[in-house]
């Protein structure tokens, strides 16, 4: 229809055009000794018309042949933007399927037009930190430091791969420039969390979980592993001083302080410590909120507790929860502590038949060494040190498969 209307408006000009000239009767003579030219005036001004017109054509040919270098040039340009806009679509594709070397080849092609080679680089930059080529690494962000919109983007990115290198040192002074800077983002935070924590910070690394957990910028399970691996820590630093064990686990939200591995570092360091009774109190929060076996043990060593009161506990606890292997032997070793040889034996007894842990077989040699029967003490020795070897060869294969909080990155 539009096209059909364009046809219909020219026809229409055209013919007014028509009867508007066959009214006009005007001529033009021109005089060129020796000749006289007539001309209507219709075909004069359609002449003047078509001169007009050879003319801006002739002016824009004259334009375009003067504008062909330049042209030339711009064509080379936006040849070479392509080519390096693929290779930055290349590299970053390769890069999020794993081929780093692949990636790192395309961020060098990419280098050719200024806009995008910073951005290339730190591309070619976190390739070459997959495949432990940290030199390498090291030159792409030197590349990157030319372009000044980049700044925040290489310092994240630096800070990032040293804190994954376990260059924790390195990584806390770029962010702390880019803290200087204002810039306060999330990534940023989670980055400087993991440095403090590698470098043994707890009270900072604590800092920033809190400020994260505000900001909801971790999930639930992670933000509380980290509290924990923190505390932990902070535990580990006061282990031999009584008084600083106490103030820390004191200062330790109650919440907190249930959790069965932050409890059990606790009730441990305690004992050592001589504070039996610190160290069950520490254990009967954590058993209070959550039912875990791998306390009991622990339990059994309080010595703080007297044998009554610990046996009334674990009797009521028993109700609840069922008996257990674990709980049977901390009852007996209880009894050991206390002299009760018969209940002892009994609990270790029912306890072996419930579960045949080496530790049930560890604390029954105690019992007959204390009763003086060393043939059975040595060969319940022998039982219970099979059992330990055994688990600790099950416990090494399972770590090697187990991932670390903070590893080297594999090598490609």
């Amino acid at each position: 229809m539009k096209t059909l209307f364009w046809a219909f408006g020219l026809a229409t000009l055209a013919a007014a055009i028509a009867v508007a000239m066959q009214g006009n009767g005007g001529s033009i003579v021109a005089l060129v000794p020796p000749w006289r030219i007539d001309l209507s005036l219709n075909l004069f001004l359609l002449a003047g018309l078509g001169a007009l017109w050879l003319a801006y054509q002739a002016g824009r040919l004259l334009q375009r042949l003067s504008d062909f270098p330049e042209r030339v040039r711009a064509y080379r340009e936006r040849r070479s933007e392509l080519g390096a806009l693929r290779g930055l679509r290349e590299a970053l594709k390769a890069l999020f399927e794993g081929r780093f070397a692949r990636a790192e080849r395309a961020a060098q092609r990419a280098q050719e037009v200024p806009p995008v080679a910073g951005l290339a680089a730190l591309v070619g930059a976190r390739a070459a930190h997959r495949m432990q080529e940290y030199e390498r690494r090291e030159q792409w962000l030197e590349r990157a430091e030319q372009d000044p919109d980049l700044a925040m983007a290489r310092l994240v990115l630096s800070a990032e791969m040293w804190s994954e290198q376990r260059d924790s040192v390195r990584a806390l002074k770029v962010i702390e420039q880019l803290h200087g800077a204002g810039a306060r983002h999330i990534h940023a935070m989670r980055i400087a969390l993991v440095a403090h924590l590698q470098s043994n910070h707890w009270d900072d690394a604590l800092r920033i979980v809190r400020a994260l957990d505000k900001h909801r910028g971790l999930p639930a399970p992670a933000s509380s592993a980290y509290r924990v691996l923190a505390y932990r820590g902070l535990l580990r630093d006061n282990a031999q001083d009584l008084a600083g064990l106490e103030r820390t686990w004191n200062g330790i939200p109650a919440a907190d302080r249930t959790v069965p591995e932050l409890a059990l570092d606790a009730a441990r360091m305690f004992n050592r410590l001589g504070r039996g009774d610190s160290a069950a109190q520490a254990l009967e929060q954590a058993l209070q909120r959550q039912w875990h076996d791998g306390l009991l043990d622990e339990y059994a060593r309080c010595a703080g507790v007297p044998v009554p009161v610990a046996l009334g506990r674990l009797e009521k606890w028993l109700q609840v929860h069922g008996p257990s292997g674990a709980a049977l032997r901390c009852m007996g070793r209880i009894c050991l502590r206390g002299g009760l040889w018969g209940k002892a034996r009994e609990y270790l007894d029912d306890s072996r038949r419930l579960e045949d842990a080496p530790d049930t077989a560890l604390a029954l040699a105690e019992l007959a060494r204390a009763v003086g029967d060393e043939a059975l003490a040595a060969e319940q020795f022998r039982i219970a040190a099979e059992g330990l070897a055994r688990r600790d060869d099950s416990a090494a294969g399972a770590a090697a498969g187990r991932v670390r909080w903070f590893r080297r990155e594999p090598t490609v």
